[in-house]
C-alpha cells in the first residue's frame, strides 16, 4: 500500500491522525465483529428451533389431511378449498441493528374460513385448515428467521473484512511510513546540526584570522 505523505515535518501529524483514525476504525469494527457473533449464534438457535417448530407443523397437518381424506373424501377437500379462495398473507417489518435490516416477527394473515364442514363430510375438515394454518405461521417464522440469520453472516463477513484490511494493510503501512520518516526527520536534523557546527567552526577560523 502506498501513501502519499505530506513531505517533510507535515508527514508526521498526517501520518498520525490517519493512523489513530485507523486505529479507532478498527477497534470500532472489532466490537461490532464480536456484537455479530453473539447475534449470529443467537440467531442460529432460532433458526433451529423454528425450523424444528415449522416440521412439526407440517406433519402435524399432513395428518390432519390425511385423516380428512379417509373421513370426509377427497371431495369434501376440494369444496373447502373452493371455499376458502384466497392464499394465506406473510407481511414482514424491518429494523435496523448491527449495520443491516433484520426482519423481526412476521404477521401472518389466514384466509377467512367458512363452515369447511360439507354435507355428509366430518369435523376433520375444519382441524385439517386448522393445522395448515399453523404450519404457515410456523414456516413464516423459520424463514424470518433464516433471512435474518443470512444478513447478519453477510454483515460480519463484511466487518471482518475490513477489519482485516486495516489489520493487515491499513494500519502497517501507516505505521512502516510514520517510521520511516522518523529516520528520515532524525537523519536530515543529524546533518542539519553537523552542517551548523561546521558552518560554527569556519567562521570561528576566519575570526581568528582576522588582524587584531
Amino acid at each position: 500500500m502506498r501513501l502519499r505523505t505530506p513531505p517533510g515535518r507535515a508527514g508526521r501529524p498526517w501520518l498520525i491522525h490517519r493512523l489513530a483514525v485507523a486505529e479507532r476504525g478498527a477497534r470500532v469494527l472489532d466490537d461490532k465483529r464480536r456484537a455479530l457473533l453473539r447475534e449470529r449464534a443467537r440467531l442460529a438457535e432460532l433458526v433451529q428451533e423454528t425450523r424444528e417448530a415449522w416440521e412439526d407443523a407440517a406433519r402435524a397437518a399432513d395428518v390432519w389431511h390425511r385423516r380428512a381424506l379417509l373421513v370426509s373424501g377427497r371431495r369434501s377437500l376440494d369444496l373447502a378449498a373452493f371455499y376458502v379462495g384466497q392464499p394465506a398473507d406473510v407481511r414482514l417489518s424491518w429494523r435496523r441493528s448491527l449495520g443491516t435490516w433484520l426482519p423481526s416477527d412476521p404477521e401472518v394473515e389466514l384466509p377467512p374460513t367458512p363452515d369447511l364442514i360439507a354435507p355428509g363430510g366430518s369435523s376433520a375438515v375444519r382441524f385439517a385448515a386448522s393445522a395448515y394454518g399453523r404450519a404457515v405461521e410456523a414456516a413464516a417464522s423459520y424463514a424470518a428467521a433464516r433471512l435474518a440469520l443470512e444478513r447478519v453472516e453477510g454483515e460480519l463477513a463484511s466487518a471482518i473484512r475490513r477489519l482485516r484490511a486495516l489489520e493487515r494493510r491499513w494500519i502497517p503501512a501507516h505505521e512502516d511510513a510514520l517510521a520511516a520518516l522518523a529516520l528520515a526527520l532524525d537523519e536530515t536534523e543529524r546533518e542539519d546540526a553537523l552542517r551548523s557546527r561546521w558552518f560554527a567552526e569556519l567562521q570561528a577560523a576566519d575570526d581568528r584570522r582576522l588582524p587584531g
